[in-house]
């Protein structure tokens, strides 16, 4: 049955899965991957992070598809990418406390992948070395950089110079450039989008000069998240970590309209009661649906545009469904409005092919820990 019918995410024998399910359509993830392929010029230029999907499976399509470096969040999800055989992969996260000893244990165990984790500050830098020192391992650092997003990083200043000089005279840290997250950067515009992100990022080019003529080599420099990854694509030696594009969400579908993936997971859920005549209550409460943002945007309903939620609780969500007639049991597919932490809720996705379960994906690094 062809892929652009109304109908697409609808699953045959729908009584044989309880709900709420997760399900991933393979055929349009696959298609995500390869429009991402299209924006770039060079595989080189991509570093896809994988805290959307968090499976063995989807790293595999995405080697497949040539691509072999990766960015990540936790211990876990880089122990899955090493196992699946990535060639590179940046914890995008400071390590501290026993964090520290995981990453050295992890870099023992899977050789054949070159780990990298950040450094804002000095105290973060001595701490990293001495520890590889101690465990004689040389450990790939990328100095993280806050252009206003303020979660982690230090200001590209002269104190973000420092630190970088200060990185490369420890003995066990390989200082590999900068790494730059603009999360705060959404603009709908994207022209506006484009300037807000070419001006926080100009104090960053100012130090990669300075970096380039007071050593004299290239670094790496790794930028930006989904909404800007458009813009960075453009930037010569700039890599770019979109992650979101392999399932993506209805609020980067309304938030980014020049990017054009498709739907590539949706949740089975149903109606459990009907408390009013206007009302419907299903089975996908907030430990089964991201519950971050407004009330009314946490799911979209595919076939129901118009429903708009009252209520959402642990293992409940009230709909107000107008005057649509709906019995209770019926199933009702949803997309939410943020995927990622959507996806650390399900220990497993189903997949379908045309419209047929066909197996099922473990959500591996949903996990806190594998082996490491």
């Amino acid at each position: 049955m062809p892929e652009d019918l109304e109908d697409w995410y609808v699953v045959r024998d729908v009584e044989k899965i309880d709900s709420p399910a997760l399900i991933v359509y393979p055929k349009r993830v696959r298609n995500n991957i390869k429009k991402l392929k299209s924006m770039v010029k060079s595989l080189d230029q991509l570093q896809p992070h994988v805290k959307t999907f968090k499976c063995r499976e989807v790293v595999d399509m995405l080697m497949e598809e040539g691509i072999l470096q990766f960015k990540c969040a936790t211990i876990a999800e880089a122990e899955m990418l090493a196992i699946a055989g990535a060639k590179e992969v940046l914890i995008a996260y400071p390590m501290v406390g026993p964090k520290v000893n995981r990453m050295i244990k992890l870099m023992l165990a899977y050789q054949d992948t070159q780990f990298s984790c950040l450094v804002d500050c000095p105290e973060q830098a001595l701490h990293l070395s001495n520890h590889t020192h101690q465990a004689d391992v040389y450990l790939r650092v990328y100095v993280d950089i806050n252009v206003g997003t303020d979660r982690t990083g230090i200001g590209p200043n002269e104190g973000a110079m420092e630190l970088y000089d200060f990185c490369k005279e420890t003995s066990h840290l390989i200082t590999m450039g900068l790494h730059i997250y603009d999360g705060h950067i959404r603009q709908l515009d994207i022209n506006e989008r484009a300037r807000c992100c070419d001006e926080a990022f100009e104090p960053v080019n100012k130090m990669m000069d300075q970096i380039v003529k007071k050593y004299g080599q290239d670094i790496k420099v790794i930028a930006g998240g989904t909404p800007t990854f458009p813009i960075h694509q453009k930037r010569k030696g700039v890599i770019c970590s979109p992650g979101t594009f392999v399932y993506w969400d209805k609020g980067y579908h309304d938030a980014l309209p020049e990017q054009q993936f498709d739907f590539g997971a949706v949740l089975l859920c149903r109606v459990v009661s009907k408390p009013a005549p206007h009302l419907a209550c299903l089975d996908l409460g907030y430990k089964s649906i991201a519950s971050e943002g407004s009330l009314e945007n946490r799911a979209w309903f595919l076939g129901y545009p118009k429903w708009k939620i009252v209520g959402h609780h642990e293992e409940h969500m009230v709909v107000d469904v107008g005057r649509d007639s709906l019995e209770v049991g019926q199933e009702i597919y949803a997309v939410p409005n943020h995927i990622c932490p959507t996806v650390a809720m399900y220990d497993k996705v189903l997949t379908v092919e045309s419209h047929v379960v066909n197996g099922k994906w473990l959500t591996l690094a949903r996990k806190r820990k594998i082996n490491i």
